[in-house]
């Protein structure tokens, strides 16, 4: 700058340089954050919605929902009917027979059901029974070809707690099965029963 230099140059030049160092900094913040959202975005997970009963929680797996139908509770994928999946809970007070060696014996019996249409009934195939470990619960599992309808496979988990028995029945059509049996072990492992 030169000695002498009208005051309007000065106040426009520091004027200038006010405005784009302004500019620059309000750049470089509209870039980390965009930067910042798609980071997140990127690598934190949504968290699971649950879902409450007056008894029990879980947490649903991503798209399915839970509703009461009676004394159960039936839960869906979020595909639009018909269903490739069904899950239902029935969940009651704990009596004599609600505990795992009787609900295993129950399991290994094949289940009949309604041919077609005046053919009489067909048993379900029994493709396995065993214990597993869901979360911090002992569970009976069982898959069953067959014992709902022809196209479905289901698969029945079943436990007991101080109070309760609780018994679930997963039918998937079997071209899908393996998706959602997974997505609702997913489910069962997070299964937080109240008790008293």
């Amino acid at each position: 700058m030169r000695l002498g230099a009208p005051i309007e140059t000065v106040f426009s030049g520091a004027l200038r340089f006010w405005i784009a160092s302004i500019g620059s900094l309000l750049a470089v913040l509209a870039i980390l954050t965009v930067a910042g959202v798609a980071v997140i975005e990127l690598t934190v997970s949504r968290p699971p919605d649950p879902f409450r009963t007056g008894s029990f929680e879980f947490n649903l797996a991503p798209g399915w929902w839970c509703d009461t139908e009676g004394a159960e509770y039936v839960c869906y994928p979020g595909s639009k009917p018909p269903y490739s999946a069904i899950a239902i809970m029935a969940v009651k007070e704990r009596g004599a027979d609600d505990n795992l060696s009787a609900y295993e014996r129950h399991l290994r019996e094949p289940k009949a059901r309604a041919g077609k249409a005046g053919g009489g009934t067909t048993s379900s195939t029994v493709v396995y029974v065993k214990r597993i470990k869901l979360g911090h619960t002992e569970w009976i599992e069982a898959l069953h070809r067959g014992s709902e309808d022809a196209n479905y496979h289901t698969y029945y988990l079943a436990t007991d707690t101080s109070h309760l028995g609780i018994v679930v029945t997963i039918s998937a059509n079997k071209d899908h099965e393996s998706t959602y049996v997974a997505q609702f072990k997913e489910m069962m492992s997070s299964l937080y029963v109240y008790q008293n």
